[in-house]
C-alpha cells in the first residue's frame, strides 16, 4: 500500500509560498526547517497542506523546527537588521545606485542574501568583498523588479485582501491592457495598478472566464429588430446575462433567452 503523501505550503522570508512533501499533515502555523533555492536552509511557517498523489519534484520538509532552531533563527533575525544597515551604508560609500530591500541569512549562517532594486546594472564587486571580510560567509546579490519588491514587502490590495504575489503567486505572468479591455473595465490605469505600479495580477486570473462568457453573449453594437424598431446593443452584463439595447430614444433590457427570440439585423441600411 502506497504511503499517503502531503504537499505542504511553506512561507519563508524573501520567497513566495513554496511547496514541500511530508508523509504526515502539519498544522497551520507550524514552524519547519526547509531548504529554499534563494536562502538555503531556513525556517518557514506552514500555510496550508493537502493530500497529493503528485510529489515528484518537490523537496521534503527537513524537520519540524526544534527549540534550538528557533533560538538560532531569532538570533539571526536580529543580526539581519544590523547587516541591513551595514549593507546600506556600504552601498552609499561606494556610490552604488541601488536600494537595499532586504538582507537574509541562512539558518546555519553559510549564506547572506542581499536583495536590492535598481534601474541600472550595478558593479557591486567591491561591496561584496567588504561584506565577505566582515561576515565571513558566502554573499549573494539578487536584483529584483517592482513586482518582486511588492511580493517581498507585502501589503493589502485594492480588494482589501493580502497581495496575491505575497501569498500564493510563485511566477509572474505577463499582464496586458487588452485583458482589461476584454473584461470591459474602464481603462483607468491608476485604478488598475497594484502596489508595484504594474497592472493588477487578478486581470490574468479572470481573463479566461470573461473570454468564455463572451463567446455566448452578443457583441456591443450588434443590431436587432425589436417591436418594429431597430435597436443596438449598448451594454452586456456577462454575469447576470442581462443585455441593454437602445433605438436612439429609449433603452430596453432583455435576458439572453429573451434576446434569442428577437431577430438580428445583419445588414442594416
Amino acid at each position: 500500500m502506497t504511503e499517503t503523501q502531503y504537499l505542504i505550503g511553506v512561507s519563508t522570508s524573501g520567497s513566495p509560498l513554496i511547496y514541500y512533501t511530508s508523509s504526515f499533515p502539519l498544522e497551520l502555523g507550524t514552524k519547519v526547517v526547509v531548504d529554499t533555492p534563494n536562502i538555503g536552509t531556513t525556517i518557514g511557517t506552514v500555510q496550508n497542506n493537502k493530500k497529493s498523489e503528485i510529489t515528484e519534484g518537490f523537496l521534503p520538509i527537513t524537520r519540524i523546527a526544534t527549540k534550538d532552531d528557533l533560538v538560532i533563527f531569532e538570533k539571526n533575525s536580529k543580526i539581519e537588521k544590523d547587516i541591513f544597515n551595514v549593507v546600506t551604508l556600504g552601498a552609499k560609500r561606494y556610490n552604488l545606485n541601488m536600494k537595499i530591500i532586504s538582507t537574509i541569512v541562512s539558518l546555519d549562517f553559510s549564506k547572506l542574501l542581499v536583495i536590492y532594486s535598481s534601474d541600472d546594472r550595478v558593479d557591486f564587486r567591491e561591496l561584496v568583498k567588504e561584506l565577505h571580510r566582515t561576515f565571513r560567509t558566502h554573499i549573494e546579490m539578487k536584483q529584483i523588479g517592482t513586482r518582486d519588491r511588492a511580493q517581498i514587502i507585502g501589503g493589502i490590495g485594492v480588494c482589501g485582501l493580502p497581495l496575491c504575489c505575497s501569498t500564493f503567486i510563485k511566477n509572474f505572468d505577463i499582464i496586458s491592457i487588452n485583458m482589461a479591455k476584454n473584461q470591459m473595465l474602464s481603462l483607468n490605469i491608476p485604478k488598475l495598478s497594484g502596489q508595484c505600479g504594474k497592472l493588477i495580477c487578478c486581470l490574468k486570473f479572470e481573463d479566461e472566464n470573461y473570454t468564455e462568457l463572451k463567446k455566448h453573449s452578443p457583441k456591443i453594437n450588434e443590431t436587432y429588430k425589436y417591436k418594429n424598431s431597430i435597436y443596438k446593443v449598448t451594454s452586456v452584463n456577462l454575469f447576470t446575462g442581462m443585455i441593454t439595447l437602445s433605438n436612439g430614444t429609449e433603452f430596453v433590457t432583455l435576458t439572453k433567452q429573451e434576446l434569442r427570440k428577437v431577430p438580428r439585423v445583419t445588414n442594416e441600411r
